[in-house]
């Protein structure tokens, strides 16, 4: 299993890294940086993760080697590197930061102040860049503007890329009814690899405001559900067997694996759309590699994540 990168993957990474950080120097001159993607959040939420009791010993690592429950922040938001309407089709992302986990951490303590085990989730089942050279080529033409959008998309080598990425966008009515993906694979202890996949138990809700949607109705949903109700989705592993049907470092790959439950998430009623909960949520830093060694993140992608992850949360923080 590949734990550093090559000198070219290296050179790639820190090209991008500059990449990234042009653009959020250009986009926020003069003001407040956000990040590279999901700058759009939607919410910041408290809740609570719950791991089931008599789990079976291929899943009974880590987080999850003991039942109990653990208090979490998360992060509700839009994809795109750009803050835009919600009535588009785009990827939507939740991350949670699972607070005072016990275990040795991957990196040093999280700078909430707790230990943290982070789950980086978002709507697609796959990271279509299954590569460092092709996720760098990939923020040029995100990033970069109309002309290198159009040179990656001439390219008969992107075109599988680009093609899932679409594939996988899509229009969403209610963050609550939505399913969540790690997209990449990570640890279960010291000989197993899996993936996370969040289910919601709410998949009927819909868009239920009295009004036209507008550009931020996703929040306004979110906002109007929790303040009515309690809302919970159900944690899931997918287990590694072989690389066939379950690929640990091309990321680009849906794999086929059982869903096994492992945990509850619950967003009990609350009131989060205030400046403080708001400037919280900004201030929070996620990353895969925040957590435990028992799910260090695995394969090229993740390793590159680790970088560009440390780099602009330290960008962003330091203007």
């Amino acid at each position: 299993m590949k734990t550093e990168l090559t000198d070219r993957q290296q050179k790639d990474l820190e090209e991008m890294i500059r990449t990234m950080k042009a653009f959020l120097e250009k986009e926020y001159e003069g003001a407040t940086r956000k990040r590279n993607f999901h700058p759009k959040m939607h919410g910041c939420l408290k809740g609570k993760l719950i791991v089931f009791s008599g789990l079976s010993e291929p899943v009974r690592q880590g987080l999850f080697k003991e039942p109990g429950e653990y208090e979490i922040w998360a992060r509700l938001s839009n994809a795109p590197p750009k803050v835009g309407k919600d009535t588009g089709s785009s990827g939507r992302g939740l991350a949670i930061k699972v607070l005072d986990v016990s275990g040795p951490l991957l990196s040093p303590l999280d700078p909430i102040g707790v230990p943290t085990q982070n789950f980086l989730m978002t709507t697609s089942p796959i990271l279509s860049a299954s590569s460092i050279r092709l996720y760098r080529k990939a923020m040029s033409a995100v990033l970069g503007g109309l002309w290198p959008r159009i040179w990656f998309a001439l390219n008969p080598f992107h075109w599988r890329s680009l093609f899932l990425t679409l594939k996988h966008a899509a229009k969403h009515d209610n963050l609550l009814a939505v399913d969540y993906f790690s997209g990449a694979a990570f640890r279960l202890g010291p000989d197993q690899f899996g993936k996370f996949v969040l289910k919601s138990n709410y998949p009927q809700l819909g868009y239920s405001l009295d009004q036209p949607k507008g550009s931020d109705f996703l929040r306004k949903q979110l906002v109007a559900d929790l303040s009515k109700s309690d809302y919970s989705f159900t944690l899931h592993v997918q287990l590694y067997e072989n690389d066939r049907r379950q690929p640990l470092d091309d990321t680009s790959r849906v794999w086929k694996a059982p869903l096994i439950p492992v945990a509850t998430v619950v967003f009990p009623k609350q009131e989060f759309d205030f400046p403080e909960r708001n400037e919280f949520g900004e201030k929070l830093e996620f990353s895969p590699w925040m957590g435990l060694l028992d799910h260090e993140p695995i394969g090229e992608i993740n390793l590159a994540r680790r970088m560009v992850y440390e780099e602009l949360a330290n960008f962003r923080q330091t203007q």
